[in-house]
C-alpha cells in the first residue's frame, strides 16, 4: 500500500461475525481466509472487529480460536477481536449474538457506516471477499450477497454432484449465511437475525428486501464451503444434499416429479419459511 488510507463516504468499520459449533478441524483454516480478506482492505480508513461466536462448542474449538485472536492482536493489531459464547446450539442465536456484540464495540459510530459480513466456520472466503462488500456499501448497498463452490465432493455419488450444480446455477436468488453482508442500521431496523436454528439467513434477507434495502448479488465472490454429511444446522446445507444423494440412489427421474427442483427460481419474496428441499440445497449454509 502507498500512501495513507483512504477515508470513505458511507463506510467507517466493518465487522464480521463466524458463529461456531464443534469446528476445530476447519476454524483455522476459515479464520486466516478472513485475516486475509481484511489485509485486503488496508487502502481504506477503517475500523475493523472480528466477532467468533462459540455455539455449544465442546471439542476444542475455543482452544482454536482464543489461539487465533491471540495471534493476532501482535500480527495485526488493526483488527479488533471477541470470542463469544453462546449456550442456545442456534445458528441464528449466534449471528445475533455476534452482531450485538459489534454494535456494543462501536456505540460512538453511526450504525448507517457500519458494515457486518458473516461466514461459517466450515468454509474459506476469498481474498476479495470484505473489498467486495466494501465497495457494494460505497455504491450504496445495503444488503450483498454472494455464491458459494463446493470443495471436495468425494463422500457423494457422481449424480448428486452434477444434480445440486445444476440447481445453484439455475437458482436466481441464492443466499447463504457463509457469504453475506448487510448495513448495520437496515440490520438493525428490521429486527436483526431471527431466532432459527435454519435458514435465519433467507429469512433476514427477506425482511430487508421487502423493507426496501439496496440489494447487490454478487456471482463473481465465492466461498469455499464443506459438503460434509455430518450436519451442524438442521434441515441445512449438507441435509439438503443427503435428501439429492438419497432421490439419485433410488430414483432419478424422481427428483423432478418429487418437488425437488421446481421451487428453484421463486422470487425472495416469496420464500415461504420453511424451505422446501431446493430451496434448502441452493439457499441454506
Amino acid at each position: 500500500m502507498s500512501g495513507p488510507p483512504k477515508r470513505l463516504l458511507r463506510s467507517r468499520a466493518v465487522g464480521v461475525v463466524v458463529p461456531v459449533h464443534n469446528e476445530r478441524e476447519l476454524l483455522a483454516p476459515a479464520l486466516r481466509a478472513i485475516e486475509k480478506s481484511f489485509a485486503a482492505t488496508a487502502s481504506w480508513l477503517l475500523e475493523r472487529a472480528l466477532v467468533i461466536v462459540l455455539d455449544s462448542c465442546d471439542d476444542g474449538s475455543s482452544q482454536v480460536a482464543h489461539e487465533f485472536t491471540s495471534r493476532l492482536k501482535f500480527s495485526r493489531p488493526e483488527i479488533q477481536t471477541r470470542v463469544v459464547v453462546c449456550p442456545a446450539r442456534n445458528v441464528g442465536v449466534a449471528r445475533a449474538l455476534g452482531c450485538a456484540e459489534l454494535f456494543n464495540m462501536w456505540t460512538t459510530i453511526d450504525a448507517a457506516e457500519i458494515w457486518i459480513a458473516t461466514t461459517d466456520a466450515d468454509s474459506r472466503v476469498p481474498e476479495e471477499w470484505l473489498s467486495a462488500q466494501i465497495r457494494a456499501h460505497e455504491e450504496g448497498a445495503d444488503l450483498w450477497t454472494g455464491r458459494i463452490a463446493v470443495e471436495d465432493w468425494t463422500s457423494y455419488d457422481a449424480d448428486t454432484r452434477k444434480t445440486w450444480t445444476s440447481m445453484y446455477d439455475a437458482e436466481a436468488f441464492p443466499i447463504h449465511g457463509a457469504s453475506l453482508g448487510f448495513n448495520a442500521l437496515a440490520y438493525s431496523e428490521v429486527g436483526g437475525f431471527p431466532r432459527l436454528a435454519t435458514g435465519e439467513d433467507r429469512q433476514l434477507c427477506g425482511l430487508l428486501f421487502e423493507c426496501g434495502a439496496r440489494w447487490t448479488q454478487d456471482t463473481s465472490v465465492r466461498v469455499t464451503t464443506s459438503a460434509r454429511r455430518v450436519a451442524r444446522a438442521p434441515r441445512g446445507f449438507s441435509f439438503a444434499l443427503e435428501k439429492i444423494d438419497a432421490a439419485m440412489a433410488s430414483v432419478v427421474g424422481g427428483l423432478h416429479e418429487g418437488g425437488v427442483t421446481r421451487e428453484v427460481n421463486r422470487p425472495l419474496r416469496e420464500v415461504p419459511s420453511a424451505p422446501t428441499t431446493a430451496e434448502l440445497a441452493v439457499g441454506a449454509t
